[in-house]
């Protein structure tokens, strides 16, 4: 849809919604909350000026800028709220009922606040999304509602949790269905299985895929598709890149597919390319019709994410995502044994058989350790001002990290961005696209400039790495070699396994320690930590698994190979 909400508006009548709600909201205090391509829209398209607006809030907001202005409101960053003397909050969010929920049950439970959508879905509309009440009402506790004082976000919460139940018992029905066909299909014809993403530098399934390749039970393609965001200058939504994706994946001769029609805008549902497996390796910003859910009618759906499990938060494991699949691959028991405690499906569709990007250090164990190290890679993370991760400390560091490597021409540098920090740098307003532009130019005069997906070659040859990236931290672990890791002091907390491997590195809070770590670490090459992380290495035996291996041993079995 893009930022063009035209059609939409019609069919959601906004104008005569619009009306009403003008008039429920007379003499009420109003809080924007969205200010995304869907309100800009409405800003730009309708007067607004009838509703007393406070200011507006989004989660892109910082604190530094409470107070300034966006689009002639006043910036009020999530964090301060709940000392604003409001009494609505506007969700001016497209897709707002999962916000609605959430605002309404857990972060302003116990506030006055009314939350309102400023555009309700049409009938039509609802009966797509949120819940198919008709069907999950019987289940509902109706005793523990009726004693609750606030009974709409209790209700909301109660649909909630039985919608999820609803829909794993679907997935699970679906699956059996499924494997039944590919055990009889098996026999006479070849399985074909899709490993759909949306970036090059996110492929991390190669050992599978070429393991699949070489089996004569299975044909293997990558179906390169976009993700379901509202944002035009969000990097992979653009055509250009979905194109230099393609053609990564073609110049490597995969079979590949492409999952998205540019000349009709539209998302191409899956069901059309015959995939008997899916293997999805990105959790967040999948279409609806691309999703496992819908998936599921017509594939066994699987996962392998594109990042090392590093996160102690249900990002990695509690979204709705997680509980539609048929098989989500997992590095080891540590992360098992916690992410099961927490699911609401107690892991059963976990299994555990590593990583398959760690594969390369498993085939190349002894190329790697006798290889030239002459490299140091700095791989600055994204997430700047994230709450769900908040692992950038690009802020602090960035800059100085740049003047460091000019002033130190001996080193063999490489710069290895994470993909998207561009996008965020611009996003935020940390940089302008001229800064931007001229911070990566001057990387480039000084050092080799990598943000493709085949990277493991630099892991390889160098003797050193600086990074706040939270899959780095595990990978890099196979290559023996140290790393200053540069922490935030706003980064969620580790999952078990991640916190053990950090512990073996040279964690740099501030620049002060940064300093002193570049020095011991890099120019004297004192890696004094290096005894502590081959024991742990050794302990973990990541490097003794062959994932690829492990995975399709497995959907051998269940295939009854």
């Amino acid at each position: 849809m893009g930022s063009d909400f035209s059609k939409y508006v019609e069919e959601i009548n906004f104008k005569s919604q619009y009306r009403n709600l003008i008039k429920k909201l007379k003499n009420k205090k109003v809080l924007i909350y969205g200010a995304g391509s869907f309100f800009q829209y409405i800003n730009s398209n309708y007067d607004l000026s009838a509703l007393d607006i406070a200011g507006i809030s989004d989660l892109k907001f910082v604190e530094e800028e409470y107070g300034k202005d966006f689009l002639g409101y006043k910036i009020i960053p999530f964090s301060k709220i709940k000392s604003q003397k409001i009494d609505v909050i506007l969700l001016t969010i497209q897709h707002y009922k999962k916000v609605w929920l959430d605002f309404e049950a857990n972060l302003f439970y116990e506030t006055d606040f009314k939350i309102f959508p400023l555009a309700k879905q049409n009938k039509e509309l609802e009966s797509k999304n949120l819940y198919s009440p008709i069907v999950l009402l019987h289940r509902v506790n109706w005793k523990k509602i009726l004693k609750t004082k606030r009974k709409l976000p209790i209700l909301l919460t109660e649909l909630d949790y039985i919608s999820k139940i609803k829909a794993m018992e679907t997935v699970e029905h679906n699956s059996k269905k499924i494997l039944s066909k590919l055990q009889k299909k098996v026999r006479k014809n070849k399985i074909k299985v899709c490993f759909t993403l949306h970036q090059a530098s996110k492929w991390k399934c190669e050992t599978i895929y070429k393991l699949l390749d070489e089996s004569e039970h299975f044909e293997p393609y990558i179906i390169v598709t976009i993700p379901d965001v509202n944002n035009p200058d969000y990097p992979s939504i653009k055509k250009s890149h979905f194109e230099q994706t393609v053609e990564f994946f073609k110049e490597r001769n995969y079979r590949v597919i492409e999952g998205y029609d540019w000349k009709k805008r539209q998302y191409i549902p899956f069901k059309k390319f015959k995939p008997d497996i899916i293997f999805y390796q990105q959790p967040w910003d999948v279409q609806k019709k691309q999703a496992p859910l819908v998936a599921s009618k017509y594939s066994l759906t699987f996962y392998v994410p594109y990042f090392i499990a590093n996160a102690g938060n249900e990002i990695e494991y509690g979204l709705d995502f997680h509980l539609h699949l048929y098989r989500h691959y997992i590095l080891n028991k540590e992360i098992y044994d916690f992410y099961s405690s927490k699911m609401l499906n107690k892991g059963k569709n976990l299994r555990i058989t590593g990583h398959p990007q760690l594969d390369y250090f498993y085939l190349n164990r002894d190329e790697i350790d006798n290889a030239q190290k002459k490299y140091v890679i700095y791989a600055p993370h994204w997430s700047i001002n994230v709450p769900v991760e908040n692992y950038s400390t690009f802020l602090w560091n960035g800059k100085y990290i740049l003047e460091y490597a000019k002033s130190h021409p001996e080193i063999s540098w490489v710069f290895k961005p994470h993909p998207i920090l561009k996008y965020r740098l611009k996003n935020q307003k940390i940089m302008s696209d001229d800064e931007i532009e001229n911070y990566w130019n001057e990387w480039e005069k000084i050092a080799t400039v990598y943000e493709t997906g085949d990277y493991m070659d630099f892991f390889k040859h160098s003797y050193a790495m600086i990074t706040d990236c939270g899959s780095f931290l595990t990978e890099f672990f196979l290559a023996k070699q140290p790393v200053i890791h540069l922490v935030s002091s706003n980064a969620i907390p580790y999952n078990p396994s991640a916190a053990k491997i950090v512990k073996t590195y040279y964690q740099a809070h501030n620049i002060d320690e940064l300093e002193n770590f570049l020095k011991t670490v890099i120019i004297d090459k004192n890696d004094y930590l290096k005894e502590k992380r081959l024991s742990l290495l050794q302990e973990m035996k990541l490097d003794s698994c062959y994932a690829a291996k492990n995975i399709v041993d497995d959907i051998k079995q269940e295939l009854r190979l």
